[in-house]
């Protein structure tokens, strides 16, 4: 009888030493916690990412987003890219490399050509790029093969012609003559260069609306 008591008492003693143990770790917790708080307590928390397509309302239009790649192609912007983004999405689309005299094209937005519009145009020394966008809208009946008619008369002066049909899911134009690209294929030439640090905060908010509003 005697050996039970003391194992009984053995045991109760075990169980309060760890209920004490227990409560000094929830003790230390709560001060390491309070802690934490008192460190960042002064810390304005806030979200700091935002979508400028969203703000100017305008996640899904075709011409806020021509000319923001039209923007990024030109070689004279204050993005810091120089012509970095216009030959990292030629060889994307086309997997050759640009021909020479990027530096020198000049990028236009809705060129007008003849019953026509199109959306970008860069003309090179001696070369053409074209860019048809399409985001929600489809292409117009005929419309590729009467812009891939327009450019090829310019290969009487030997010039070449290199015509890209952008849409979300990169689907295939009318005209055979268009290299197809997808907004997933753009986010791949967007994650590829470096630009200026005034302008990068600017090329990864197009990248995470590209990745959150156009990707399929």
């Amino acid at each position: 009888m005697a050996r039970i008591e003391r194992l009984a008492s053995d045991w109760n003693s075990g169980r309060q030493a760890r209920e004490v143990a227990a409560e000094a770790d929830r003790d230390r917790f709560c001060e390491r916690a309070q802690c934490l708080f008192d460190d960042v307590s002064g810390v304005l928390w806030r979200s700091t990412s935002w979508d400028p397509f969203d703000v100017l309302g305008r996640p899904r239009l075709e011409d806020a987003h021509s000319r923001m790649i039209a923007w990024l192609m030109n070689p004279t912007k204050p993005h810091g890219l120089k012509d970095g983004f216009l030959r990292a999405f030629f060889e994307k689309a086309f997997h050759v490399a640009m021909p020479a005299g990027g530096l020198e094209s000049r990028v236009t937005v809705k060129k007008r050509i003849g019953s026509g519009e199109v959306d970008i145009e860069v003309k090179g020394p001696g070369w053409w790029l074209i860019v048809e966008n399409k985001i929600d809208a489809k292409e117009d009946l005929g419309q590729t093969r009467k812009y891939a008619a327009h450019y090829e008369r310019f290969a009487k002066l030997r010039e070449r012609f290199f015509p890209v049909f952008l849409s979300r899911e990169g689907k295939r134009p009318e005209s055979s003559d268009f290299a197809t690209m997808s907004y997933r294929d753009l986010r791949d030439v967007l994650e590829s260069v470096r630009p200026a640090p005034e302008a990068e905060q600017f090329v990864q908010q197009f990248i995470q609306h590209i990745l959150c509003h156009l990707e399929i």
